[in-house]
């Protein structure tokens, strides 16, 4: 009982934080700002929801919640080019299916992702031919189970972080942080390189690299929402080396 009247509280909050995000995604409040300013907002707000929501009791609520934000954030997050947020969330918690759920058949996963590659190509890049790199040029390839590049729809969250050579632990702070959801045959059209075969993030920093920062790069790759596997990639890259 005890527990039950605890809970209460934080799910009332949780649920009001829904509502709120769910009305600035939709366009129908009054609190409208510019597409940008206006997604900040939403992406600042399903923070504060996933922090609400991750200290709700695992249960069929907690899913719900959870499953929620990230379908706000898969519509939100899309635009041709990605902008850090202040504060980003953590990767997000995919729940399990609900029960009932069918496994897939082979033939629907025989070509599935199984493993994650930073491309050899992704490099610093300059976006707005002002000398200087503005972003990075981050090119992702799923691979198959038989080691040969794969589409994958879901949600990518790409990290930047220095590399420090004198230490066990190789990632130094973080230097930026995205997130890309690719959900559907537009998303794919729009980052997929059929060249080079891989997804091509142009990403934009909002605080410039010095010129020489060796840097590793870090990928994360979610499923679609009811899946738990997740595939991770690294790679060191030299900001403004344009050799590789």
């Amino acid at each position: 009982m005890e527990r039950s009247i605890k809970r209460v509280p934080r799910v009332a909050r949780v649920a009001v934080l829904v509502g709120f995000v769910g009305l600035l995604t939709t366009g129908c409040t009054s609190l409208r700002t510019g597409g940008y300013e206006r997604d900040e907002m939403v992406v600042k707000l399903a923070d504060a929801l996933r922090e609400e929501a991750l200290r709700v009791p695992e249960d069929e609520t907690r899913e719900r919640l959870v499953t929620g934000l990230i379908r706000l954030r898969e519509v939100m997050l899309g635009d041709v080019f990605v902008k850090p947020t202040d504060q980003p969330a953590e990767a997000p918690r995919l729940p399990q299916p609900e029960g009932g759920a069918r496994p897939a058949p082979p033939w629907a996963v025989m070509f599935a992702p199984q493993s994650l590659v930073v491309g050899f190509f992704t490099r610093s890049k300059n976006f707005d031919n002002v000398p200087g790199d503005d972003g990075l040029e981050v090119r992702l390839q799923p691979l198959d189970q038989f080691g040969d590049p794969t589409k994958a729809i879901g949600s990518y969250r790409i990290e930047v972080f220095t590399y420090r050579l004198q230490s066990g632990e190789k990632r130094g702070d973080r230097l930026g942080h995205w997130f890309v959801a690719i959900l559907d045959a537009a998303g794919n059209r729009k980052y997929y390189d059929p060249v080079d075969r891989s997804y091509v993030f142009p990403l934009l920093w909002d605080k410039e690299i010095e010129a020489g920062t060796a840097v590793i790069v870090q990928a994360t790759y979610y499923p679609p929402g009811g899946f738990t596997e997740k595939l991770f990639a690294q790679r060191v890259v030299k900001i403004g080396d344009q050799s590789e």
